[in-house]
């Protein structure tokens, strides 16, 4: 019967023993959050301009493409020895303009009266297309003409009045537009649409035209010293740059 109840004893200790030692269950681990993602911002190229909006990206005038350009170099005055050195050559027609050429009174304007610096000629064509940009129905813009191919005396002997300028490939003459929309030159001041010519009259001088010579019939404006009334210019204005 001792023995009995030893036996027993020893069994409740040993599995009290064994409860004592069992492992306690490990917690469960708590997940590591995941980060979310961070926007970051395309690298702009060295050089891009900023524009706020793709809107207000300016175009390039797509008679660009068929120019071929080089750095020029306007030597002398523009009225006694002048010279043009490597001009770019105006193409007779584009999408914007049209050439008009003032002793023939017909399109196109002959090439070598078509010559200017690739500064001028870079100032028209962006003012033009931006001018035909915002008034998409208007006509071409009629271009006379600029300077001769290596610049120098432009004057009777090369026909009509002749030019007191043009020689170092900084001038140029425009026609103004009409308000029958016909690509012509007007025959008379009745025939121009003044609030058009003078808008071009705004543009160039505001993409810094030193001079721009008008006619007196038409009461353009502009900044004194600047925009000039001048005979002769009833069809044309004449736009010159530095």
């Amino acid at each position: 019967m001792r023995y009995v109840v030893l036996m027993v004893g020893l069994v409740l200790a040993a599995g009290a023993v064994a409860f004592a030692q069992e492992p306690t269950p490990a917690p469960e681990p708590t997940p590591t959050p995941t980060p979310s993602p961070v926007a970051t911002e395309t690298p702009v190229p060295a050089g891009t301009p900023a524009f706020e909006d793709p809107v207000d990206q300016p175009s390039v005038p797509p008679d660009f493409a068929a120019i071929q350009w080089r750095a020029s170099e306007a030597k002398g005055s523009w009225a006694r020895k002048g010279r043009l050195v490597r001009g770019v050559l105006l193409p007779e027609l584009g999408e914007d303009f049209f050439t008009w050429d003032p002793i023939f009174n017909r399109i196109p304007n002959r090439e070598w009266r078509r010559y200017g610096t690739d500064r001028l000629i870079r100032t028209v064509l962006t003012v033009i297309h931006q001018f035909r940009t915002e008034h998409d129905s208007a006509q071409r813009v009629g271009i006379m003409d600029l300077s001769r191919t290596h610049g120098g005396r432009f004057g009777r002997e090369y026909g009509g009045l002749g030019h007191a300028s043009h020689q170092n490939g900084l001038d140029i003459d425009i026609l103004y537009p009409r308000k029958d929309g016909t690509e012509a030159r007007p025959t008379k001041p009745s025939q121009v649409d003044r609030k058009l010519s003078q808008e071009l009259v705004d543009r160039f001088v505001a993409a810094g035209a030193i001079k721009v010579f008008v006619g007196p019939k038409l009461k353009l404006k502009g900044p004194r010293n600047v925009v000039v009334p001048l005979i002769y210019h009833d069809d044309h204005l004449h736009v010159r740059v530095r």
